[in-house]
């Protein structure tokens, strides 16, 4: 790949949970790293400050400045998507239309290197929209991107780590419920690490891995269940987690939907009825939840 002193990174979602923590490696490994935001001034705190990082105010839904991003960039890593639609937000617009530009741009640009963040199980037959979108994505990439252009398309589970939305969200609930109704119990998860992420991300940027496809997990599967004990075993209150039934958790989903509470949807109740599990063994020396959730967890608490 290209030097790291001179390669420019454009993250697109660079400003998010697992773009944050991937800017912060790449700004240390020397290269340099552009990232578009509509929020220039929230980014301030953790980015900006950072060396070798040009943070631009910009909204990535305006066509005119969105291509003028990819001037001059060697490697385009697409960070983008969304867990819940709504009435202007849906996942066609993130995960499929807004790849097809970002494809665009890269072969207007002859960008060199793309890698492109895309769903564990991810498939054009899968249960949900959400995997169905997602999988509409990894189709124009592998479709439309020009041939001299490297690509890899990483396929995580769902990932933890400081500042997660995931068993983060759950240990606050504890500080509220005294029960907790619980959809899908048992849906099966194998949870990868941030950093464990950006590391396979730096493989790929740095042209170590080959891979075209990677799936992504950590080193153990959970039931959802367990994940949840866990992160609500920080609280001091030690909520009662109550498992619902099929029927009920599709009933809970529906009236967070109706009341535009964003904590499950019945899109997402789909997805989890696939496991979202590696099907080959996990690299042994990634991080697992009990050696990392324990430091974050108990201040979320």
């Amino acid at each position: 790949m290209t030097n790291a002193n001179k390669a420019t990174v454009l993250i697109l979602g660079g400003a998010g949970f697992i773009g944050g923590y991937l800017t912060n490696t790449l700004s240390k490994s020397g290269y340099q790293v552009r990232i578009p935001t509509r929020n220039r001034e929230r980014a301030k705190a953790h980015l900006i400050v950072l060396p070798n990082v040009e943070v631009i105010q910009t909204d990535i839904s305006n066509m005119e400045t969105f291509d003028s991003l990819f001037g001059g960039v060697d490697i385009v890593i697409n960070c983008v998507g969304i867990l819940h639609e709504n009435q202007k937000n849906d996942f066609k617009k993130f995960h499929a239309t807004l790849v097809d530009r970002v494809v665009a741009g890269c072969n207007s640009q002859k960008v060199k290197h793309l890698i492109h963040l895309s769903a564990l199980k991810a498939s054009s037959s899968g249960p949900s929209a959400y995997l169905r979108s997602k999988a509409d994505g990894e189709s124009i990439i592998q479709s439309k991107l020009n041939s001299t252009t490297d690509k890899n398309i990483i396929r995580p589970s769902v990932v933890f780590g400081p500042g997660d939305s995931f068993l983060t969200m759950f240990a606050e609930l504890a500080n509220w419920l005294p029960l907790i109704p619980l959809a899908k119990p048992n849906a099966k998860f194998q949870p990868v690490f941030v950093g464990d992420l950006v590391q396979s991300i730096l493989s790929c940027v740095d042209g170590i891995e080959k891979r075209t496809v990677i799936d992504l997990c950590g080193p153990k599967q959970y039931e959802l269940i367990e994940l949840v004990r866990y992160a609500t075993s920080f609280s001091r209150f030690n909520p009662i987690i109550i498992p619902l039934p099929e029927w009920a958790s599709y009933a809970q989903a529906r009236v967070f939907e109706l009341i535009r509470l964003k904590l499950i949807s019945t899109d997402n109740l789909s997805s989890m009825s696939v496991d979202n599990t590696c099907d080959t063994p996990s690299d042994g020396s990634r991080k697992t939840i009990e050696s990392i959730a324990p430091s974050y967890l108990s201040r979320a608490s």
